[in-house]
């Protein structure tokens, strides 16, 4: 990668899982953050917010920018990097069954066939100074989620 390359931090979290969950993502060139931005939703998975931090950056990324883009999820970079070929060749299914998560797995896959970003992983909660700061972004994305809609009702049981 050029030493101008753009680090990209992406996180997301849900509590509980499945429930409200948010996710986020934090730029930084020359170890300055340059950019970030977080969403959530009221109903998801922690999965689904891990997919929609990188898809968030991927969209956010110029195509031809390059970057490296960090996630502290092994179900995220192993997807980006090998199981969506596989799964694209399976029209986005599983053993001829629903692939969970298709949607964002799709969305990714187009994202990363267009630009030229590195996905690499990172351990979480390790004091690595991008990956605490979307963590963070991704507790805010979930905060906002729960003010936007209210709390969810007890589960039955």
């Amino acid at each position: 990668m050029p030493r101008d390359a753009m680090e990209i931090f992406t996180d997301g979290s849900c509590e509980p899982n499945p429930g409200p969950g948010g996710w986020g993502f934090a730029v930084y060139r020359g170890g300055a953050e340059v950019h970030c931005a977080h969403g959530g939703e009221a109903a998801t998975t922690n999965n689904r917010m891990e997919l929609t931090a990188v898809i968030g950056a991927l969209r956010w990324l110029a195509p031809a920018a390059p970057a490296i883009v960090w996630s502290d999820s092994q179900y995220v970079v192993r997807a980006c990097l090998e199981w969506r070929h596989g799964w694209r060749k399976a029209s986005w299914t599983r053993g001829g069954g629903a692939l969970a998560n298709a949607d964002l797995r799709q969305a990714l896959d187009d994202l990363l066939q267009a630009g030229s970003a590195n996905i690499r992983w990172t351990r979480g909660h390790a004091g690595t100074p991008g990956n605490e700061r979307a963590d963070e972004l991704a507790a805010v994305g979930r905060q906002a989620a729960v003010r936007r809609n209210g709390p969810l009702p007890p589960a039955d049981g």
